[in-house]
């Protein structure tokens, strides 16, 4: 038998599976940059995940400049690309048929970082959440390896999740 170690990356990987069982279980959709970047958008629509379901999502008109922006290696990398940010999301639990989500308004739409423990934003993905009319939440799970009914998932603007970490001393992470 083995175990696994704690690593950055484990503590990434379990916060981005937080993440989206939330929206599973809250109704959002969504779709990673890395997926923008790849399949981009065709007809006025992308792919995002809703659960275990793939749907289509037109993107308003005003936004399709702004997620094809942004949805570009940071890193400059095509082998181990990096993205500003984690993920678009997309409120999909108002909707009459989430499965085609054709009535989807600007204001459904929001950037989402997901940040585990103390980790804060990068310089970039700081400055770019100042020039994004998509707003940036912070998806925070400070407490990511504890046990599941003990995680806690804080949303945050950009603003919040600063005080937050200010506020917060080590032996509550």
């Amino acid at each position: 038998m083995g175990k696994v170690e704690i690593t950055n990356e484990l503590k990434g990987s379990l916060g981005e599976c937080y993440y989206k069982e939330y929206c599973a279980q809250r109704g959002w959709a969504y779709t990673s940059l890395e997926q923008i970047y790849k399949n981009k958008i065709q007809n006025d629509r992308l792919e995002f995940k809703f659960g275990f379901e793939r749907i289509m999502v037109k993107i308003p008109s005003e936004l399709r400049n702004e997620i094809q922006s942004l949805a570009v290696p940071s890193n400059n990398s095509e082998a181990n690309p990096s993205f500003v940010y984690d993920f678009l999301a997309c409120k999909a639990y108002e909707s009459d048929n989430p499965r085609i989500l054709d009535d989807v308004k600007a204001e459904d739409f929001k950037w989402v970082e997901v940040k585990t423990g103390k980790s804060r934003l990068t310089q970039n993905q700081y400055g770019n959440s100042k020039n994004v009319t998509i707003p940036l939440l912070i998806c925070r799970i400070p407490n990511v390896t504890d046990s599941p009914e003990d995680v806690e998932i804080f949303w945050n603007t950009v603003r919040q999740d600063y005080e937050m970490l200010d506020e917060m001393d080590d032996s509550q992470w």
